[in-house]
């Protein structure tokens, strides 16, 4: 179970981290990200890129709901054992650890910046689907032991 509670605690933190980064979109302040943070002070350059929309939909607005969905489902399932919470969970984190990586890739390649808030919510992501995936197995091991 403590996969269960990690994989919370991260997806509340990721939750945190991505309504941030929105809130100071829309409010068109920029990110407390500067060169102090030396190559993580990239910041401004990431979320004035094109990659920080999908259309009209900011990328932020997208980690938001994903956080949501994976703080939801873990959750659920850490009090009630849902398969189908479970499922969700592990789909949902896969899913957004692979967009992730993505993300990280585009930061490297395409922009030529990092921004230190969008690696720190990318690792709550990559952790949560860690947790989600022992958690996983951890039933597995379970079910199969009745």
């Amino acid at each position: 179970m403590r996969a269960v509670r990690f994989g919370a605690i991260i997806a509340a933190i990721g939750t945190i981290i991505a309504t941030y980064l929105l809130a100071i979109r829309y409010a068109g302040i920029p990110a407390l990200c500067g060169p102090a943070l030396g190559p993580f002070g990239g910041c401004a350059k990431v979320e004035s890129s094109v990659y920080s929309s999908i259309g009209p939909i900011p990328v932020a607005l997208v980690g938001v709901v994903g956080s949501l969905v994976l703080l939801a489902a873990s959750v659920h399932y850490l009090r009630t054992r849902s398969t189908v919470s479970l499922n969700i969970w592990v789909l949902a984190a896969v899913v957004g650890a692979a967009i992730e990586l993505v993300l990280i890739a585009i930061q490297a390649f395409a922009i030529g910046a990092w921004c230190g808030w969008c690696l720190l919510y990318g690792l709550t992501v990559i952790l949560s689907a860690v947790a989600a995936i022992i958690a996983a197995r951890q039933a597995e091991r379970g079910s199969a032991a009745h």
